[in-house]
């Protein structure tokens, strides 16, 4: 069995205040018993990640799947710029918000703008028009930011506490499901 990751990113590339937020996230999230409040190695990311809670069984659509025995079973919280990819599932699609052309078979060296922090545009290697990159469409979706919330080996999240999750973030999010 492979690991698998289901992120919880804001459609913006530089998230105000991440910081904060990502405190006020982690507070509210350990108020519910959904993650333990110390700091543990139950990620695979390098920074360590915030282990399963019993209240986790409330969130989630299949809580009998949820891995209180896995190693890695955490939240990480991720406050720097960061591509949140599909691993695995790749990318079947990328459509450029101008042309509507497919640009996945291109070579992906458009992202490196982003990647380095130099725009939150990508310019369309088809019709060499330059847009934010949280207009362009991937399938499977992929999440740019400098915030994000990576749930390690859980089963499917519930609609309800996505979209809490999503009013306490204030905007639009990317659900970036990875398998490894």
């Amino acid at each position: 069995m492979s690991d698998h990751s289901i992120s919880i990113v804001p459609k913006l590339s530089a998230y105000p205040n991440r910081e904060a937020k990502a405190k006020e996230i982690l507070e509210w999230l350990v108020s519910v018993d959904i993650i333990k409040p110390a700091l543990s190695d139950c990620s695979l990311g390098q920074g360590g990640g915030y282990a399963i809670s019993q209240g986790a069984k409330q969130v989630t659509t299949e809580p009998e799947y949820l891995p209180f025995g896995l190693v890695a079973n955490g939240l990480e919280i991720t406050t720097k710029r960061e591509l949140f990819l599909a691993g695995e599932n790749g990318m079947d699609e990328l459509i450029c918000p101008n042309c509507k052309q497919n640009i996945a078979s291109q070579d992906w060296d458009f992202l490196n703008e982003w990647v380095s922090n130099i725009s939150n545009n990508l310019t369309c290697p088809a019709c060499n028009v330059s847009s934010d990159i949280q207009k362009f469409k991937f399938t499977p979706e992929w999440g740019f930011s400098d915030l994000g919330f990576t749930f390690w080996n859980w089963p499917s999240l519930a609609d309800d506490f996505i979209e809490e999750f999503k009013q306490r973030l204030g905007c639009d999010i990317d659900i970036v499901h990875a398998w490894i």
